[in-house]
């Protein structure tokens, strides 16, 4: 029996679409009335995209079509070229009248020429590739996800379709594709070069503080006196005047990831024990990267006397144990110097009485001088105790009584001595 539905009007989204005597003609189509596959519960989990159905809207509208995309909450039919969205909540019943085409084009692969029974299938194993013909003359061939007593579920070129027994007529079991044969490996890509810009953000936090620096990655195509034109990665066109520019690098490597400026462009959240060494792109001669350092000498607990005798190896451990790691000399020196790149934690001059230049021999609980501070909060750095960081070549010390912040010591090894403690440090 054939049936035709008049389409007169459908609700997409809480939008009414009204459509007049001459649209509606057009959407005449005419639905087979045999019985397929519906879609259980009306869930779009069970709705392949690519695939054709007959819809029932609970305002009365009937439609069929192919469906073009879906979203968590709603879908989009196309029905003979005109396409509506509606939410899933207004499905009242649905049909599936075809599978999704094959992405490749191909015929089907053959079967086995003996058919099983439903119950038959139903003992095969998840992923055995079967070919499934229901009542209405379409045919599926895909892996069998799971099945019950009522539905078997393929997946049909990606996409899950459930199968009820009641409109399956024959079922067959598919041999497995024959692999490929291999290949030989392809010469490794050469990188694609990029610039890459660094440019301040407009926006603020809800403390009124500009927020983090923008990083937008692509080419340079026009640079004069006044701004810098780049095409981004997205083929979208961009400019910016050099005032709102804090750094440019030419030619960065393609990988974000391995990138120092994607790296520095995330956000660092650190613990209460440890300060926020924040050092922005924008200066010629200065590092940038962001890095969580611990605020006092290990075991990093104000008005308690440093650990020493540690050596290289047990003061990683110590600050791995604690979910963290040993500083690079680099970490350590620009959280000594802070931004200005100060000679001594506190400052360009020497001043002895700001911090323990005694190290040596009395080792002073943390925190015991509250002048001996860098600029980003870390305490105790020139004076005190030496400590471990990663050197270039291996373990080295710095600071100690009466070193400047950008004083390495040999690590001589990395043994265990009485003057040597450590300092942990934490990144992205």
């Amino acid at each position: 029996m054939i049936q035709i539905t008049h389409l007169k009007s459908i609700v997409s989204h809480g939008l009414e679409m009204a459509m007049d005597w001459t649209k509606a003609i057009k959407g005449l189509f005419v639905v087979a009335s045999f019985i397929v596959p519906a879609c259980a519960g009306v869930s779009l989990d069970n709705i392949a995209v690519g695939a054709t159905y007959h819809m029932t809207l609970t305002t009365g509208d009937e439609l069929e079509g192919v469906v073009d995309s879906k979203t968590d909450t709603s879908l989009i039919l196309d029905c003979k070229g005109s396409a509506y969205t509606f939410a899933a909540n207004l499905i009242a019943e649905c049909q599936l009248l075809a599978p999704p085409p094959s992405k490749t084009g191909g015929q089907s692969q053959a079967a086995e020429s003996t058919p099983i029974t439903f119950d038959q299938a139903r003992q095969k194993q998840p992923g055995e590739n079967l070919q499934v013909k229901i009542k209405s003359g379409a045919v599926f061939t895909g892996t069998l996800v799971s099945a019950d007593n009522d539905n078997l579920r393929l997946n049909v070129e990606g996409s899950v379709i459930p199968i009820g027994q009641q409109v399956v007529d024959q079922i067959f079991v598919v041999p497995a594709k024959k692999a490929p044969e291999k290949q030989p490996a392809a010469a490794p890509a050469v990188p694609q070069a990029y610039d890459t810009i660094i440019v301040k953000n407009p926006e603020v936090d809800d403390y009124g503080r500009p927020k983090d620096n923008l990083t937008v990655i692509g080419n340079i195509v026009k640079e004069d006196n006044l701004r810098l034109t780049l095409t981004r990665t997205d083929n979208q066109q961009v400019s910016y005047t050099f005032d709102q520019i804090v750094r440019i690098f030419r030619h960065t490597s393609e990988n974000p990831e391995e990138d120092q400026i994607k790296r520095y462009a995330k956000p660092l959240f650190c613990p209460p024990d440890m300060v926020l060494v924040d050092l922005p792109p924008g200066k010629a001669n200065r590092p940038f990267f962001k890095v969580c350092i611990d605020k006092y000498e290990y075991p990093n607990r104000l008005n308690t006397v440093p650990q020493v005798n540690v050596s290289y190896d047990d003061a990683q451990k110590l600050c791995e144990n604690a979910g963290k790691r040993l500083c690079t000399a680099q970490e350590w020196q620009w959280s000594c110097s802070g931004m200005e790149g100060y000679t001594y934690s506190y400052g360009t001059n020497f001043e002895k009485e700001n911090c323990n230049t005694e190290g040596s021999r009395v080792i002073e609980p943390s925190g015991s001088r509250n002048k001996c501070i860098s600029k980003f909060g870390a305490v105790d750095m020139t004076g005190n105790v030496f400590e471990w960081v990663k050197g270039t070549g291996g373990p080295a010390a710095m600071g100690g009584p009466v070193s400047k912040c950008a004083t390495i010591s040999p690590g001589a090894g990395g043994s265990a001595k009485p003057t040597i403690g450590l300092r942990c440090c934490k990144s992205n």
